[in-house]
């Protein structure tokens, strides 16, 4: 040792307790998570599901894809996605992979959703233990370990399954792996489209950094999106376009202002029932588009371009124009609030407003004909509440800053 060198400080024991607190706390969340919607095997669903909150999608589209009859999805499909028919799904091939597999090593709904289950768990623990080598302050995980939205919609449907691709490409972003990370946005975003809505914040980051254009990250990221889909492609074209067909022709859910748009326009009208559907998906495209090509410029003004601060934005800006908000969507952005310094009654705010949107909505489900008018009341009056917390969200994390440790890079090689 040279004169100079000082012996490293001892570390800290409570540094590591941390981690180990956030990893325990999202394990709880997830088994209350679990349990909660668990329930919704053991009784009949005649408002039980709304009364207790354990609707969830897994379990209901093991009879209404009729996945006992016909595990493999899309290939054997006739590319007409309606009830009780087997064969097509409204998922991207990677989620639909997923959903197959597990039917296929299952032989009751019980074992299907205890299954599906098990691995969007371990998908829960990979994400968050991925936040804990993304954060600087690990402490902030806990705003993901402990979220309300977690526990509520885990095992809602499967978007936990892309919520860990998502981590993990920014992981690899982190560490300055280029291919990973785009490799993994992209199977993301063939699990469910949203990691795939980063990935030009994650180029631009890149640009600005190396003063050229990340094309490793651009082209894995594409093979990592094509990859999964070409053999369904080629399988069966009709069976594969399902869900891109389903998502630009569904009418807007109640969920959003698209709805409320129809409710108190041009509800019974023709023009509305029959066009709105496909102007709903254009608009809110153009809305989108518009938003977010906004922000990736006033990001790219700033001395410091912040990748996961702007990803916390475009995300939000899907949100806010998006013709649909199922409730699990709520869990794309949850990972933000650990790496993004936001403050934290703003996080508080939207996880009650989120849980409100959930309760108004099981409520109007739940109530009877003549009631549902006043519920839906409820609904719209918690759903403007959380798009003022999303806006508010979008206009804070323009101004925070990152909660990510910067990137331990190699030391140059010495000339000898």
């Amino acid at each position: 040792m040279s004169a100079e060198a000082t012996p490293e400080p001892r570390r800290d024991g409570s540094r590591r307790i941390v981690p180990w607190t956030v990893l325990v706390t999202a394990a709880v969340a997830l088994l209350a998570g679990y349990l909660l919607k668990e329930r919704c095997t053991r009784h009949e669903w005649d408002g039980y599901q709304f009364r207790t909150s354990c609707y969830n999608d897994i379990y209901a589209l093991y009879f209404h894809r009729g996945l006992d009859r016909e595990p493999v999805p899309y290939v054997n499909g006739d590319g007409e996605l309606s009830e009780n028919e087997v064969g097509d799904l409204e998922y991207p091939v990677v989620t639909g992979f997923y959903i197959g597999t597990v039917a296929l090593v299952t032989s009751t709904p019980n074992s299907y959703f205890q299954v599906t289950a098990a691995g969007l768990a371990l998908a829960g623990m990979l994400a968050v233990g991925g936040l804990l080598l993304l954060a600087r302050d690990p402490a902030r995980v806990l705003t993901v370990a402990a979220g309300s939205s977690l526990v509520l919609y885990a095992f809602h449907n499967w978007d936990l399954l892309a919520v860990m691709f998502m981590v993990a490409g920014l992981v690899a972003f982190r560490m300055r792996k280029d291919v990973p990370a785009g490799a993994l946005i992209g199977l993301g975003a063939a699990a469910k489209v949203f990691p795939g809505l980063i990935l030009p914040a994650l180029v631009l980051a890149r640009r600005r950094e190396e003063r050229r254009w990340p094309v490793e990250m651009i082209v894995a990221s594409a093979f990592g999106f094509i990859l999964p889909n070409a053999p369904v492609l080629a399988a069966n074209p009709a069976g594969w376009l399902v869900p891109w067909r389903f998502q630009g022709t569904r009418f807007p859910n109640f969920e959003t202002s698209w709805y409320f748009v129809y409710k108190h326009l041009g509800n019974g009208e023709p023009f509305w029932g029959e066009t709105y559907p496909g102007l709903t998906s254009m608009l809110a495209g153009g809305l989108f588009l518009a938003g977010a090509g906004l922000l990736l410029w006033r990001e790219s003004k700033r001395v410091r371009f912040r990748p996961y601060a702007t990803s916390f934005g475009l995300l939000l800006v899907f949100l806010l124009t998006a013709k649909v908000y199922s409730p699990q969507f709520s869990l794309w952005v949850l990972p933000f609030f650990a790496l993004v310094r936001v403050r934290w009654y703003a996080w508080l705010a939207f996880l009650i407003t989120d849980a409100a949107v959930w309760a108004a909505i099981s409520a109007y489900f739940l109530a009877a004909s003549g009631r549902a008018g006043a519920t839906l009341v409820l609904v719209e009056v918690a759903v403007v509440a959380r798009y003022l917390v999303l806006a508010w969200l979008l206009w804070l994390s323009r101004r925070a800053d990152e909660n990510v440790a910067p990137a331990v890079l190699p030391e140059p090689a010495m000339a000898t």
